[in-house]
């Protein structure tokens, strides 16, 4: 409650009884998706080896991540037109729909449609929990509840693969889909009732972008799909379509200069996308990697996938306390750092799975090392990329990090899935072509390196920065932190 002044009582805080359920509410509904977004994809291998999906694996992710963009879009644009309640009551139906289609899937294309339910909920559901924030929350509280709602994913990133693993080991794959779902209309009652009284913005961006998100999906899809098929005749118009409509939709939803890594923000945006290639790329793919290669069950493959998410909290810690300490001096030369070490990571799993080796201790110690890179880049390219921002564009800066995440992410489990499938049907083995994976994510990373060293801008005062121009509308609500494992980076 506010005084008279218009002021917030110095008592009042998130968990007080005027925002309790609310907090509490927005909590929870995080750390559902967040379970499902880290958690499921410990006992995806199984779901495919069982569906015959194995030549099929990425677009596990691919669906997912792609639907994800496109929820995120419409429910910021259906909260800003009609306020939150009805987008939010849609995204959690959604995700609720895709999690029961895929636990009671007959096939893998049965699998993947439910998959892109998920992400298309889980899309809406992130990107509204932090639109929530900013309207329902007084500005001296709304920091405290961001780093709240952020540190709901990291008890998912630590213990989620490995609850998902025991529980399939102990049941099956199909329960890690169901387990949460009770939660859900928990999460709903303590949210819905505050919902009701936040009124529209009328603040969004002007004209409806869904329509340029459509097209750049389904350009991003063809182009997948193209580059999965072997045929010439089928391969090289897809490839040609995919890339003609992608490219010019970036264009318009992207700062400009971004696709040409232009020095200062656009490289930050570029830094985003090939960070999430070369970690998030090979995380999809570690799972698979630990159980067809390795020969560990499910539970050994999640607890392997925890030991990125254990580096990256250390890391994202670390530099949280040298930019603290060195008042925002070093964090370029962090971001290279982090990509250093994503380079070695991510040649240290080549090198374990595609390989005679195939050591498990190679395995996950590299992954150990590419978490902690991870933790390095992330936070810190998110902090200058925003910093550069032009005054007033500060959420344009933002949607366009959370577009370059996802669709990095989604290009290269397609490309991975390519791989796989070309391995598969010219006698590769598995570890090859997963080892191949990872070399390609190593390159990802080694560009990374480049465009780093471009993220420091010549600038004289924010918001005239010579080598930037205006970054385009936002594509929602602001929301910096609604990419996997965000509470990592907090």
């Amino acid at each position: 409650m506010r005084d008279e002044s218009g002021t917030t009582p110095a008592t009042e805080g998130v968990l007080s009884p005027r925002h309790r359920a609310l907090s509490l509410g927005l909590i929870t509904s995080v750390t559902l998706v967040a379970f499902l977004w880290l958690g499921v994809a410990t006992v995806l291998p199984r779901a495919a080896e069982d569906l015959g999906g194995v030549h099929l694996f990425g677009w596990a992710f691919t669906a997912f991540m792609l639907a994800n963009l496109f929820g995120t879009v419409a429910a910021g644009q259906g909260a800003d037109r009609g306020g939150p309640t009805r987008p939010y009551l849609q995204a959690f139906t959604v995700f609720v729909a895709g999690c029961v289609v895929a636990a009671l899937a007959g096939n893998w294309y049965v699998l993947l449609a439910g998959r892109a339910l998920q992400g298309l909920g889980v899309g809406g559901v992130l990107a509204l929990a932090y639109l929530i924030v900013g309207r329902a929350y007084p500005d001296e509280l709304r920091a405290r509840m961001l780093a709240l709602v952020a540190s709901a994913w990291t008890l998912p990133a630590l213990l989620g693969p490995a609850v998902a693993g025991a529980l399939a080991n102990a049941t099956d794959w199909r329960v890690v889909f169901l387990v949460l779902v009770p939660l859900v209309p928990v999460a709903a009652l303590l949210t819905l009732p505050a919902l009701r009284g936040l009124a529209p913005s009328g603040s969004g961006p002007g004209g409806n972008r869904l329509p340029l998100t459509v097209l750049l999906v389904l350009g991003v899809g063809a182009l997948l799909a193209g580059l999965e098929n072997r045929d010439p005749v089928v391969l090289v118009p897809l490839v040609v379509a995919g890339l003609a409509v992608t490219l010019p939709a970036l264009r318009r939803l992207l700062p400009a200069g971004t696709l040409t890594a232009r020095r200062g923000m656009p490289a930050g945006m570029i830094v985003r996308g090939l960070v999430s290639a070369a970690y998030y790329g090979g995380e999809s793919f570690f799972p698979l990697s630990m159980t067809r290669v390795m020969g560990l069950d499910t539970l050994g493959s999640g607890l392997a996938l925890s030991a990125g998410a254990l580096t990256w909290v250390t890391g994202a810690w670390l530099q949280a306390r040298l930019d603290t300490r060195g008042g925002g001096s070093g964090r370029h030369a962090r971001v290279v750092l982090g990509f250093v070490l994503l380079v070695a990571g991510d040649g240290m799993i080549a090198l374990a799975v595609g390989t005679s080796l195939e050591s498990v201790a190679l395995a996950v110690g590299g992954w150990a090392v590419a978490g902690l890179g991870m933790g390095f880049v992330y936070p810190a390219v998110t902090t200058i990329v925003l910093s550069l921002a032009p005054k007033g564009q500060e959420g344009a800066a933002s949607s366009g990090l959370q577009l370059c995440e996802t669709l990095s992410v989604a290009v290269m489990t397609g490309l991975g899935t390519a791989v796989t499938a070309y391995g598969s049907s010219h006698g590769w083995g598995d570890g090859r072509g997963l080892g191949l994976i990872y070399l390609i994510a190593a390159a990802c990373a080694l560009l990374g390196i480049a465009a780093g060293l471009r993220t420091a801008a010549r600038r004289t005062t924010r918001g005239t920065e010579p080598a930037t121009e205006p970054a385009a509308e936002p594509a929602a609500e602001p929301a910096s932190e609604t990419a996997p494992e965000a509470g990592r980076s907090a």
